[in-house]
């Protein structure tokens, strides 16, 4: 029987452990320490060297320096395994929260940046009556003043308008002392 030819990957693989191991006999201790330094654990050091190594097998190429290579690779790999970690210990949004007597889940312990309910019904009843406010003003005197306040200056109501400069300021502030009439009124 003929041996199949080998793949072009199963002849890269076998060139790059045998390229590995002349690394580690004699640079192991180096890239260990790469690994302690930016692991959390020891455990976790072990692994990312590892996990180095096999990716070095599988997908080294030859365009650069191997120990360098392995060093940046048992980095990276120190760093995944770290962020892999503490995304696992990072406190689920329904762990109860520490210092709430009910034993709440902590994020209802935020504070809503919201206004209460209450709050909000106030704020849409008011919203309404300017609303009608508006409409009561003549269509100039509203039409500037909603301009005015979607941010829009003077000149630019002059522009959008075709208005004198004196026509939108007389229609802003007769607008203007109109709603203050009215808001006073409903106040009082």
């Amino acid at each position: 029987m003929d041996a199949q030819p080998k793949s072009r990957a199963s002849v890269s693989r076998e060139r790059n452990a045998e390229l590995l191991g002349a690394v580690l006999a004699e640079s192991e201790a180096l890239l260990r320490r790469q690994a302690r330094r930016h692991a959390e654990l020891s455990e976790d050091a072990e692994d990312a060297l590892s996990s180095a190594c096999v990716l070095f097998i599988e997908r080294y190429r030859g365009d650069c320096d191997p120990l360098a290579w392995l060093q940046t690779t048992v980095k990276r790999e120190a760093w995944r395994i770290r962020r892999r970690a503490s995304r696992r210990r990072e406190v689920s949004l329904d762990a109860p929260c520490a210092g709430v007597e009910d034993g709440c889940p902590w994020v209802e312990a935020v504070p809503a940046e919201s206004p209460e309910p209450e709050v909000m019904a106030i704020r849409c009843e008011e919203l309404r009556e300017r609303e009608a406010l508006l409409g009561e003003l003549k269509p100039d005197e509203r039409q500037a003043l909603v301009l005015l306040a979607l941010g829009f200056s003077y000149a630019e109501i002059c522009e959008i308008c075709s208005w004198t400069y004196t026509k939108v300021n007389r229609s802003i502030a007769e607008g203007r002392a109109a709603l203050r009439g009215r808001l006073s009124h409903q106040g009082g």
